[in-house]
């Protein structure tokens, strides 16, 4: 039966996502303020993205300090696509990718429909107009959502945060708050590095298989830590941005559980990493 409730869950998601297009597309002929626009694609995008995690089983749970109405630059780790469904649908937010997302058939589409600000990973000629686009959408109001581990990983730790859109931060007089994804579980089995690929997204892994994989599980759970806000001072520079925010998201970052096979005896060992 499983394949058969990963098809509808697909096609709802696909059903979601053609009538967010749609809507997204008339916002643009309607709005011609381009902070305006990317404001109201934000809070768009986040109510269908928490029908789409309904829609998948994703259960997520927020934890540490509370949300508040205020513009922040959020940063977070970064493990999957799913990272986004489950921040948006509380966070409406403009998220910050890469250009070659931007150019993805299919995803492409929806990141620019979403309002999201991209970056150019492969050259950094542009930097600073990049990061003055993203002090501009602050200074604007508008939530702005980076992954300064520039990747999603496998999960076996915070890869380093990289410095320079922190510079948006302190430009806009903006505070950075922490976030830290755990994914807990799979079908109330702990996450673990043998069942970790079914929801974290990394490397060479395709989109659509991907989506599949997910789409069989009945359930996916996730806690979500607010950490405490930084607030950028006159001393203060990216640098130690990037390195206090990695330090809060790394020490509250639970890695999946260990678990290697003895094929020849069909005998699992686990151990935390």
């Amino acid at each position: 039966m499983r394949p058969i409730f990963a098809i509808v869950k697909i096609t709802s998601v696909l059903f979601f996502i053609v009538v967010f297009l749609m809507l997204s597309g008339g916002l643009g002929l309607m709005i011609s303020s381009r902070w305006k626009l990317t404001k109201y694609r934000s809070y768009l995008i986040s109510f269908f993205l928490f029908f789409c995690r309904f829609i998948l089983g994703i259960k997520t749970q927020f934890k540490g300090e509370s949300l508040d109405a205020s513009s922040h630059l959020y940063v977070s780790n970064h493990l999957s696509y799913l990272d986004i469904l489950v921040l948006s649908s509380q966070i409406p937010s403009s998220y910050v990718t890469s250009v070659e997302i931007k150019e993805t058939p299919f995803l492409g589409a929806i990141v620019r429909a979403a309002g999201c600000l991209f970056v150019e990973r492969r050259d950094k000629s542009n930097l600073e107009n990049e990061i003055s686009e993203l002090t501009e959408a602050l200074a604007n109001g508008l939530n702005v959502t980076i992954f300064p581990e520039a990747t999603s990983t496998n999960g076996d730790q915070v890869l380093r945060f990289r410095r320079p859109l922190y510079n948006a931060a302190i430009k806009s007089k903006k505070n950075v708050v922490p976030l830290c994804i755990n994914y807990q579980s799979i079908d109330k089995k702990p996450i673990d590095t043998l069942n970790r690929d079914h929801v974290f997204w990394y490397g060479s892994m395709s989109f659509l298989p991907h989506l599949w994989s997910v789409s069989l599980h009945r359930k996916i759970d996730v806690d979500v830590t607010v950490l405490d806000a930084i607030m950028p001072t006159p001393k203060i520079t990216a640098q130690h941005l990037s390195e206090i925010s990695h330090q809060k998201v790394s020490s509250t970052y639970k890695a999946p559980r260990l678990v290697t096979q003895n094929h020849s005896h069909g005998i699992f060992k686990e151990e935390f990493i």
